[in-house]
């Protein structure tokens, strides 16, 4: 596939839709993960919190599902503001005119369609909040517990901060240090490698994660914005893709959406994590 846009377009095609690629990023991923934190606090995902109102049974599956519930919120709320941004990226990277036309020119075709200027933009919409709903919940909570999950220490006071028997028999899945060494029960705090290597190790983890449950809905929303008025919502497209390419269809180019995902996610969680530290702020 590369070396056909190369080949057909030049290496400028390869950027094709950069502009509001960047806008989008700006835009959608700030919020993302701006909010997921605040919501997650709020909802105090705290082991004794959830042990004294649930049940210390119940204490860290009502964690995840708050994690979850904060990834939800913070993904969905980020994708409804950012929706055009996405629809002008995935309208840039489907041409194929040479010369490549200016952003501007994407922007005032799609604001010329039947319902403009406004709500061509948001074509899609629901598709582009659905996948950005099982992207924050994925990501932000799959980060979220690996990270915790592999900082654990058997000499921690806090049960909850142990790993568990079978933890114990995997070298490396455990005894990491961050920033928050004290809390589980470490005595001195990381070096930078071992700090870096733990969010590297997670976002590799987590990119993966992300890739499984959100490639149906990447590739539904690219049908459904590419394709202007074909689809009257998210399940007929999606029921227009199976039926046209069969249920494997859903997840067609996984690798290619692998090999964004993968260094994606680990650039940006260390590029996050490390500005965190900068500034003081602990790690996540």
């Amino acid at each position: 596939v590369v070396s056909s846009i190369v080949k057909v377009e030049g290496a400028a095609g390869l950027y094709r839709g950069m502009t509001a690629a960047i806008l989008r990023e700006m835009s959608y991923s700030t919020l993302r993960f701006g909010l997921y934190e605040p919501i997650r606090d709020a909802l105090d995902d705290r082991p004794e919190t959830n042990a004294a109102l649930f049940g210390e049974d119940m204490a860290g599956a009502v964690r995840i599902v708050k994690r979850m519930f904060a990834g939800c919120l913070a993904g969905g709320v980020a994708s409804a503001i950012a929706s055009p941004t996405d629809l002008i990226k995935i309208r840039c990277q489907k041409d194929t005119t040479i010369p490549i036309p200016s952003f501007m020119s994407y922007v005032k075709a799609i604001a010329a369609q039947p319902g403009g200027p406004i709500m061509p933009f948001y074509e899609g919409v629901s598709l582009t909040i659905t996948r950005a709903v099982v992207l924050g919940a994925t990501k932000m909570t799959v980060y979220n517990e690996i990270k915790d999950s592999l900082k654990r220490n058997p000499d921690a006071s806090d049960p909850s901060k142990r790993p568990s028997e079978f933890q114990m028999m995997l070298p490396g899945s455990y005894g990491w240090k961050d920033t928050d060494y004290a809390k589980f029960g470490h005595a001195s705090g990381p070096s930078t490698p071992q700090r870096l290597g733990l969010v590297f190790s997670t976002s590799v983890v987590t990119g993966l994660a992300v890739t499984t449950t959100t490639s149906a809905f990447t590739n539904a929303r690219t049908h459904m914005m590419s394709n202007p008025g074909k689809y009257s919502g998210m399940f007929a497209c999606m029921a227009d893709v199976v039926r046209t390419l069969g249920p494997l269809g859903l997840y067609r180019g996984f690798m290619a959406q692998w090999a964004r995902f993968g260094p994606y996610a680990t650039v940006q969680f260390i590029v996050w994590e490390q500005l965190r530290f900068m500034s003081g702020l602990p790690g996540i």
